[in-house]
């Protein structure tokens, strides 16, 4: 989410103070609080409060809206090439067995597929999208390609 709003501040030209939190429940009552006047969430842990009329969506920061909201429009509406994603991967040890691996992601694209789990992804806010190990890896690579400029601007550091 920090680099949501870095990115944002770089497209945009404009200064916004970021404060880091631990997690988005802390976000969402302070946002809920008027603490802070805006932040960068997920979709899935902040459609409750949108749907429940206590937050307002301003934009999904995917370039294009999202299934889940989409009278909600995509940042990209006005800030054009504004796209950024929080995604999830699932994970295993380095060195890990290429028959596990195989197996476990295809166990994945299967689940993914099942229209069960889809819908509970999609009913959350979630996407899903099933990436084959190397894909997902060359993803990640080109995701940090991207952002390194925002990442360097923002003197954003791992903790």
């Amino acid at each position: 989410m920090h680099l949501s709003g870095e990115l944002f501040k770089v497209m945009a030209k404009i200064d916004l103070l970021h404060v880091p939190y631990r997690g988005s429940a802390p976000a969402i009552q302070d946002l809920l609080a008027g603490q802070v006047d805006m932040i960068f969430d997920n979709i899935p842990s902040s459609l409750a409060q949108m749907h429940g009329g206590k937050a307002v969506g301003l934009a999904v920061t995917s370039l294009k809206r999202s299934p889940a909201a989409p009278e909600i429009p995509a940042l990209a509406e006005f800030l054009p090439g504004y796209d950024i994603n929080s995604w999830g991967g699932l994970c295993g040890p380095a060195g890990m067995p290429s028959a596990i691996v195989h197996k476990l992601s295809t166990l994945a694209e299967k689940a993914l597929e099942s229209e069960g789990v889809n819908a509970s992804y999609l009913k959350q806010g979630a996407t899903p999208m099933w990436l084959s190990p190397a894909d997902t890896a060359a993803y990640r690579k080109a995701d940090e390609k991207r952002l390194a400029p925002v990442i360097k601007a923002s003197g954003a550091k791992v903790d």
